[in-house]
């Protein structure tokens, strides 16, 4: 008689916490949540190749996580290093990811991926808005793990029920930050 086993995630490959305790605590979720929303839109839309990218589990959700195997997956990892040191120090305000396909137009995007962060005394936040062919989706998450494990999902479904994009596009990365870090003069680090 054949037997199948079902193989549970490993908490080393889990990628969010099961409770969300502390104000770090929800920095580091709203980080990861970050990696995953960016890491999924380009794997999800296409943009790199499959070696790109190393497989985690969020719940029992398979992501798809870039790990820089290739220039442009390397360029996108070094942005984001600069969102994480911006996030922890509660100065980013706002991560917009646009994807245009004629690098002399820069501004005339095909999608665009805002990501809004708040920080409270109860922890950090994070909210999501699309724009894809004039379809307008937004979605928030608290820093719950119920709440995180529903971003995905819908961040997920939302990619896969868009068109294929054209051949050649073209990403850019635009962060804002809060008004009184500007008295800071705050610089995000080097590559």
């Amino acid at each position: 008689m054949a037997c199948v086993q079902q193989v549970k995630p490993s908490q080393s490959t889990q990628l969010l916490p099961n409770e969300v305790a502390s104000e770090q605590q929800s920095l580091v979720v709203v980080k990861r949540l970050l990696a995953i929303a960016v890491s999924g839109i380009t794997y999800l839309r296409g943009i790199f190749p499959g070696r790109a990218y190393g497989s985690k589990y969020v719940e029992d959700q398979q992501v798809m996580i870039l790990k820089g195997d290739c220039p442009g997956a390397s360029q996108i990892l070094q942005w984001m290093q600069g969102c994480f040191d911006a996030i922890q120090k509660k100065y980013l305000r706002t991560v917009i990811m646009s994807i245009y396909t004629d690098p002399e137009h820069p501004k005339k995007v095909t999608e665009y991926y805002q990501f809004r962060i708040q920080y409270t005394p109860k922890g950090a936040q994070m909210e999501f808005e699309s724009k894809n062919n004039q379809k307008v989706s937004t979605m928030s998450c608290g820093n719950t793990k119920k709440a995180s494990i529903l971003l995905v999902r819908k961040l997920y479904t939302l990619m896969q029920n868009l068109g294929p994009l054209p051949e050649n596009v073209c990403l850019n990365m635009k962060l804002a930050y809060y008004d009184d870090v500007r008295s800071y003069r705050y610089l995000s680090p080097e590559p």
